[in-house]
C-alpha cells in the first residue's frame, strides 16, 4: 500500500509541475494567419505592399516580434527585401498610419495588425503571376532572421494595370470560374 501511495505522489507532484509549466512558462510560439488580401504599388521607383496579419502566441510566455521583412526569393531575396516601415488601421489607407515599432504578442492573442512593407529603388514592376513570398521576423532580440509564413501573392491580369499606378486593395484567392 505505500509503495502506490509514494508513486502515486510521485506522480501527481510531476503532473502538477508539468502542468504549471505548460500554462505559465512554456515559450511563446508565433503563428501568422494565411493572407487573404493585400494591397499594392510599384510605382515612381517604389514597391509598397500592406498585408493584414493575424498574429498569434500559441505559448505560454509572451512573444516579442522586434521586426518584420517581405521577402521574394526569386527575385533577390534577402538582398531585396521589403522593410516594415509601418502600420495603418483600414487597408490600402494612411488612417491611423503609425511607424513601425516592436510589438508583443502575448499568451493566447490574437492580434490583427495591417503591416506596411517598403522597398525604395525598387526597379519593380507587377507581372501576371503568383510570386512565392516569404514573411521573416526577428524575434526575441534574435540577430537571425526566422520564416513565419510562406505564401503565394496572386496577381491577375485584369490587376496589372492598377498594381504598377495606384495603391489600391486586391483579393487574393484564387479566381473562381464559373461552370
Amino acid at each position: 500500500m505505500s509503495v502506490t501511495a509514494l508513486a502515486l505522489s510521485i506522480f501527481a507532484l510531476t503532473f502538477t509541475i508539468f502542468s504549471f509549466w505548460w500554462m505559465n512558462w512554456r515559450k511563446g510560439s508565433l503563428k501568422i494567419s494565411n493572407i487573404r488580401t493585400y494591397a499594392a504599388v510599384s510605382s515612381q521607383n517604389k514597391l509598397m505592399i500592406e498585408l493584414p496579419i493575424i498574429f498569434f502566441n500559441h505559448g505560454a510566455l509572451p512573444v516579442l516580434v522586434d521586426n518584420l521583412r517581405l521577402i521574394f526569393p526569386d527575385r533577390g531575396g534577402p538582398h531585396s527585401a521589403l522593410h516594415f516601415s509601418a502600420t495603418v488601421e483600414k487597408l490600402g489607407t494612411v488612417e491611423g498610419r503609425a511607424l513601425a515599432t516592436p510589438f508583443a504578442v502575448h499568451k493566447g492573442q490574437a492580434l490583427l495588425m495591417i503591416c506596411e512593407f517598403q522597398r525604395i529603388r525598387s526597379g519593380f514592376v507587377f507581372e501576371a503571376q503568383n510570386y512565392d513570398i516569404v514573411i521573416e521576423a526577428l524575434l526575441g532580440g534574435a540577430v537571425e532572421w526566422k520564416v513565419i509564413k510562406t505564401f503565394q501573392l496572386k496577381v491577375r491580369e485584369s490587376q496589372i494595370k492598377v498594381l504598377n499606378t495606384a495603391f489600391v486593395a486586391h483579393d487574393n484567392e484564387p479566381q473562381l470560374t464559373q461552370p
